[in-house]
């Protein structure tokens, strides 16, 4: 089997040769036909949130500043620094929201809900409550280990930006297994590197079990989706902001069929959330 360094030299190889180099760029070009849904705000001076591009929990916090159009930095945290987290908030994690002399505060959704309730950042309450539909969670739980072969060594042979240098996938890869067989969390951590690798290029062979299972998931999807403005019905909530961030990793595997809603959904938030998809970069 190859080695997970063998499969991104090859994947970038073919990104290169077939697109140019503007293949590296992480999102598709993308027009912006939707309307905002509130004012643009520009603090002064910007609020910065540290983020992982793949992370959907960081996710949920650039898609929410996105959607109440709020101006502000990104910052892409390499995946083997632990320094920069560690002396902001005490541990490795993100995202990380930086404003001005305050506290940095960690925890998606704790960032989110003082974004959302501060007249700071313009309207308050734009993003209403979760309504706790266990549909949405069953979908999510069906898909995970689909999700979880086909998406982790599809991130580490892209260039995303917290993968720019080796030891950041080595980082990666050593902290996140891909369940195959009895493999879990601690058995991963017992494996050497070269065993770790095996399974990674051993994920990305299974392609044609996988996104065909994917696809079908993808149908079963659809008619839980409201409409392409919010999964759920009475507006833009915080279903949409767990559901879109998630989603969003789909369209970093090459031959997934999105059904017209799902598509349509993916699209609109991107749009209006100003969070790009991976289309470009699909493999």
């Amino acid at each position: 089997l190859m080695s997970i360094a063998s499969l991104m030299l090859s994947m970038l190889c073919v990104v290169l040769s077939s697109c140019g180099a503007f293949a590296l760029s992480v999102t598709a070009p993308i027009t912006r036909p939707a309307a905002p849904l509130a004012p643009r705000v520009v603090p002064s001076p910007l609020p910065t949130v540290y983020v992982y591009d793949h992370c959907p929990f960081c996710v949920r916090v650039r898609l929410a500043l996105g959607l109440k159009n709020i101006k502000h930095n990104v910052h892409f945290l390499a995946n083997d620094d632990v320094e920069t987290p560690t002396g902001l908030v005490g541990k490795k994690i993100a995202p990380i929201w930086i404003d001005g002399d305050e506290a940095p505060m960690p925890e998606s959704l704790d960032i989110i809900e003082k974004i959302d309730s501060s007249d700071a950042f313009g309207e308050t309450g734009l993003i209403q409550p979760a309504t706790g539909r266990t549909d949405l969670k069953a979908w999510q739980k069906e898909v995970q280990r689909a999700m979880r072969l086909t998406q982790r060594p599809r991130y580490v042979m892209s260039p995303l930006p917290e993968f720019m240098q080796s030891d950041a996938r080595r980082a990666f890869i050593a902290n996140h297994f891909v369940p195959i067989g009895d493999l879990d969390k601690a058995s991963w951590k017992e494996l050497t590197q070269e065993e770790q690798d095996k399974y990674y290029a051993e994920a990305i062979s299974m392609a044609d079990e996988l996104i065909p299972e994917l696809n079908e998931a993808l149908k079963r999807l659809e008619p839980l989706i409201h409409s392409p403005q919010c999964v759920s019905e009475g507006g833009v909530s915080y279903d949409d902001i767990d559901t879109w961030s998630r989603l969003r990793s789909l369209t970093i595997i090459k031959g997934l069929e999105f059904p017209h809603k799902v598509r349509a959904y993916l699209d609109y938030f991107s749009e209006i959330g100003d969070v790009p998809l991976y289309d470009s970069m699909a493999c």
